[in-house]
């Protein structure tokens, strides 16, 4: 029996999927499984997976594609480990990675997810020297600042299995921010950990650049308002009902950022080589 699953959903990174997979399975202080959900993927994402033949990597291939969040139910439903980790397809963690997130859990039996700092790379894998998200620090304001400031959990996010059972697991309506959507449902009832330290390299490449579109702010914040308000109402979360955490002057705060992050990029748009 495996102590973490690490949920790696895939569509149409043939390229970067073996680097992911590579720095998964090189990973020897974790006794892991790999999980790679191929989302019906049009190019060779699922041959390069089946071709490690790795005793620890399950392939799982969608006829029709099912999202990001079905991709991620699909693990949790495959899973038979008590932690769940998720890594991009077209990402790599950096060494030791996995255990640390592990450690940080175990010793938080109240948490519900850990996550941690990363690095950005490009395509070819070296470091970029810039800063797409804020470093995240010990002592965040989940509860506000995943409203406010949006992006705070992404990437090598590990959960504990039973937490994503308790709360219904991801949300399958949603495109994207599914991370983010979660994670509110998780800090209304358990705790979120940060290891303070860069264990993981987000990629970016042409298919994901909207990352650098200067409107992203303004579209992340809008997709926040309506999940968050859809949680409001049908009361899956109970700390937006007003006092501190008041979900109306939240989402006023977190449009202003979103409107001041918006002008920045527009009067002076990222540059990404």
């Amino acid at each position: 029996m495996p102590e973490l699953t690490v949920s790696m959903p895939a569509r149409n990174t043939s390229r970067f999927i073996g680097e992911a997979i590579s720095s998964v399975l090189s990973e020897r202080d974790v006794d892991l499984e790999l999980i790679v959900v191929d989302d019906a993927s049009g190019d060779d994402t699922a041959g390069v997976a089946s071709s490690f033949g790795d005793p620890r990597l399950k392939l799982i291939r969608n006829p029709v594609r099912r999202g990001i969040s079905g991709c991620h139910n699909i693990v949790i439903e495959n899973s038979r480990a008590p932690f769940i980790a998720h890594v991009d397809s077209d990402d790599v963690i950096l060494p030791g990675a996995l255990v640390k997130m592990l450690d940080a859990l175990r010793s938080s039996p109240k948490a519900g997810q850990a996550h941690c700092n990363y690095h950005v790379i490009n395509e070819s894998g070296d470091r970029l020297g810039v800063t797409l998200t804020p470093v995240r620090q010990p002592g965040m304001d989940y509860k506000r600042d995943l409203l406010v400031c949006g992006g705070i959990i992404n990437h090598l996010r590990t959960y504990r299995k039973e937490v994503l059972l308790q709360i219904g697991g991801f949300d399958e309506t949603l495109e994207y921010s599914e991370d983010t959507e979660i994670a509110v449902r998780i800090i209304d009832r358990y705790g979120i950990v940060l290891v303070p330290e860069f264990l993981y390299c987000r990629r970016i490449h042409a298919s994901n650049s909207s990352d650098t579109f200067a409107l992203k702010e303004l579209r992340y914040w809008l997709q926040r308002y309506r999940f968050a308000r859809r949680l409001v109402k049908s009361r899956k979360v109970t700390y937006l009902h007003g006092g501190e955490y008041d979900f109306n002057r939240l989402m006023a705060a977190g449009l202003v950022r979103a409107l001041i992050s918006c002008a920045s990029r527009i009067s002076r748009p990222a540059v990404i080589k």
